[in-house]
């Protein structure tokens, strides 16, 4: 009997996968039409032709624009340390919302004429808590990492490796940061960074979120 490409019977399924019908519920009438085929090889066929679907973030209003946080400060320095502080937190923020396209650290304190041994250290500092505090947003890139406005959607990250995460949890079911990095092979290192990290982009996004012990799983 002549057997026909899964490659074929899929086809007609495909546009319906990338809007967003899960996988399982096209497996079933396929199955059904061709009860010879491997359930495991067809859903690896269906998964390959998945595209990873990014989803822009509205912009935030002006009315929640994250604030500083100045209490920590205030706490902690003098009152003529503090308004120097904020006024330094206040100029990176500035730069930072009109870059657009990102802006690097040593951009920064060139504009600010900043760029010494003695002030590198505390804007890597400053940056660092204003990123804490959701008032700018960095993409992570551990060698030149750039910053962002809140409300900008930065969308830089390796998107190879959504679409393997996104895989793993279809085809294996929810698993843990560790289980998941193990299986697509990012395990150890700044890789586990970069699996926390697009975890992150798809929770956003709202494609994964965490089940019951800590675990992630597919969630569309």
């Amino acid at each position: 009997m002549f057997m026909v490409d899964i490659e074929v019977v899929i086809a007609p399924f495909i546009s319906s996968l990338n809007r967003g019908t899960p996988v399982e519920m096209l497996l079933e009438p396929i199955m059904d039409e061709n009860p010879d085929f491997d359930e495991k090889e067809v859903k690896n066929a269906l998964l390959s032709h998945l595209k990873p679907t990014v989803i822009p973030i509205k912009s935030v209003s002006r009315a929640v624009k994250p604030k500083i946080n100045t209490s920590k400060y205030r706490d902690t320095l003098t009152l003529k340390q503090y308004r120097k502080v904020i006024q330094c937190l206040t100029d990176i923020v500035e730069i930072v919302d009109k870059s657009g396209q990102g802006i690097s650290k040593t951009k920064i304190l060139l504009i600010l004429r900043r760029e010494s041994s003695y002030w590198r250290p505390k804007y890597t500092l400053w940056l660092h808590e204003l990123c804490n505090m959701g008032v700018i947003q960095s993409d992570h890139n551990g060698v030149t990492p750039l910053y962002y406005s809140h409300d900008a959607y930065v969308q830089n990250r390796e998107r190879e490796l959504h679409r393997r995460i996104a895989e793993a949890l279809q085809i294996h079911g929810q698993m843990t940061m560790t289980q998941l990095a193990i299986k697509i092979g990012r395990n150890g290192g700044s890789n586990r960074s970069q699996v926390s990290l697009a975890l992150e982009d798809l929770e956003r996004e709202g494609f994964v979120t965490t089940g019951d012990r800590n675990r992630w799983l597919w969630d569309m």
